[in-house]
């Protein structure tokens, strides 16, 4: 979550009750998941009514959940996963800004690497004959041209 919207998120909860908050957190919890769920049986064009039948439940259960009326237990879910061919992978905010930081400085690397590698061919007269090394890590590669 950035931090606005953090803020935001955090005054809007700063007047309900403990019990509320928890009641809130649930309801975004499934629908966050059942989301997922929905997507995916949309793309695989799986009805509600078939999902119901393919993990043993009725649909106006099935209907329930998707409506927000009722939640889903972890059963259910692990039953729709499996149907669907659906990994779950939990990662917390902080996880997922790690991740995203680690991609940023991956591509930066490449980007500079690349940037070095024109600056060489542009500075030859025959650019076809250029080889950019450098140290590297593992994680780097070395261009030639």
């Amino acid at each position: 979550m950035t931090d606005s919207i953090k803020k935001e998120w955090d005054i809007l909860f700063e007047g309900i009750s403990y019990e509320d908050q928890i009641a809130s957190k649930a309801d975004l919890l499934a629908l966050q998941f059942l989301g997922l769920v929905d997507q995916k049986m949309e793309k695989e064009g799986i009805s509600k009514k078939e999902m119901a039948e393919k993990i043993g439940t009725s649909a106006s259960f099935i209907t329930q959940l998707f409506r927000g009326d009722r939640k889903p237990n972890w059963n259910i879910l692990a039953k729709m996963s499996i149907e669907l061919d659906l990994d779950f992978k939990v990662l917390t905010e902080e996880m997922v800004q790690e991740k995203v930081q680690e991609e940023l400085l991956a591509y930066h690397q490449r980007w500079s690497k690349t940037q070095e590698y024109f600056k060489l061919k542009n500075q030859v007269t025959n650019p076809h004959m250029v080889m950019a090394v450098g140290h590297s890590t593992e994680d780097e590669y070395a261009m030639a041209g």
